[in-house]
């Protein structure tokens, strides 16, 4: 995406108002003025619901909060508005999250699809704690099992078919956390992978084992084959549109959600790799990448001054996300103005380092620009310099 500014458009936060037609074109036409290029469309948010008529997965409207969606289409009536003001739009789906913590499990939702999480017992021992029982907010499903792959491909394939979009971003392709998953299926298909009969399970393959390191690039592997099962199906329904993910910025940590999103050839060498963990690396397969450079401070000094790693500021994420692609997709930094909640200098300055640091940004969320009135600051940035896919 060549100089592309990047608006996301987040169902949980806007979704309640953008069912009123003149809400909507109002974000539209403010995005465009503010120098906005490209919308990103929710089409599957992250408890398993969609937010277009689908045959496939519980619509949005099903849930109680979003009711006011019951029997609309929201990604037909944003692509109609998007393409009205001439910008374009990239659909979104949470991947490999199906379902809501305390709330009841979703018609789709199998039980043994579900991940399984370690813990502790009280005497010491292993415990595992289905994904319903856990504390994520999202009921998390495992990516090896090949009934949920395939359920997670038919709603792209489902979508790839009946809209036009110019870009499609996986979001929550991943791991919830280095804790998931230890169900007997990802024993099976571990030692498949490794050629290893794991004795002393799950002590062997945890936290401080010896196939830990081989554990990490065996759930790394997991996510990139999905991610090139992924793309086919964009691709399939239209060669000309870009596929991209998102993901954290934080790389050196991001190992513990499973996913090796950069460059085939980066191997930093942290302690947490084998020799097998950079060849999981997807970058290779993106159009584009966009990494939550989700940070208060803006420069590295400034984060070193607060006592933090260099890459926990606005600059080192971007340096290590660069470092990381090795050039190969298009590169987006993205901010989570939450960040600057009342700190409009500090936002600006965030800004100006993105620009800085290459033609194209994501900013999330529009809601914020709505709350904290921004929607200027962008203009007065010169936001606006055009950008296509």
């Amino acid at each position: 995406m060549k100089e592309a500014k990047v608006l996301w458009v987040d169902f949980l936060a806007n979704g309640t108002g953008l069912h009123i037609e003149e809400k909507r074109n109002e974000y539209i036409d403010k995005a465009k003025k503010a120098g906005f290029t490209h919308i990103v469309v929710d089409a599957k948010i992250p408890y398993g619901y969609v937010t277009y008529q689908s045959k496939i997965a519980p619509h949005a409207g099903e849930w109680e909060r979003f009711s006011c969606w019951q029997g609309l289409d929201f990604v037909a009536v944003m692509l109609e508005a998007i393409k009205e003001q001439g910008l374009k739009a990239i659909l979104k789906a949470d991947i490999f999250a199906e379902g809501r913590i305390g709330a009841p499990a979703l018609p789709h939702l199998q039980e043994d699809w579900q991940v399984i999480y370690l813990g502790e017992g009280r005497d010491g021992r292993p415990a595992f704690t289905k994904a319903e029982d856990w504390t994520e907010n999202a009921v998390f499903v495992n990516p090896v099992m090949p009934d949920v792959r395939q359920y997670e491909l038919s709603i792209i394939r489902e979508l790839g078919e009946n809209y036009e979009f110019d870009a499609f971003i996986l979001d929550r392709c991943r791991y919830p956390n280095v804790k998931a998953d230890y169900s007997p299926l990802s024993r099976r298909e571990f030692e498949k992978y490794s050629s290893l009969s794991i004795k002393n399970w799950p002590y062997d393959v945890a936290e401080g084992g010896p196939f830990f390191k081989k554990w990490l690039a065996w759930r790394a592997s997991v996510i990139s084959s999905f991610i090139k099962e992924a793309k086919a199906e964009v691709k399939k329904a239209g060669s000309s549109r870009d596929f991209g993910v998102y993901v954290g910025s934080w790389y050196p940590e991001f190992f513990q959600e499973g996913v090796n999103w950069g460059s085939k050839e980066f191997s930093p060498g942290y302690d947490w790799m084998d020799a097998d963990y950079s060849e999981t690396g997807y970058a290779e397969e993106l159009d584009f990448l966009m990494t939550g450079c989700y940070c208060f401070h803006v420069t590295k000094q400034e984060a070193a001054a607060a006592g933090l790693r260099e890459w926990e500021s606005v600059e080192g994420a971007i340096e290590i996300s660069k470092a990381a692609v090795m050039n190969k997709p298009a590169y987006l930094p993205s901010l989570f103005l939450k960040d600057y909640e009342g700190n409009e200098q500090q936002f600006q300055k965030a800004l100006e380092m993105c620009t800085k640091n290459g033609e194209s940004l994501m900013i999330f969320d529009s809601i914020y620009l709505e709350q904290y009135g921004w929607w200027g600051l962008l203009k007065e940035h010169n936001l606006s310099r055009g950008g296509s896919l």
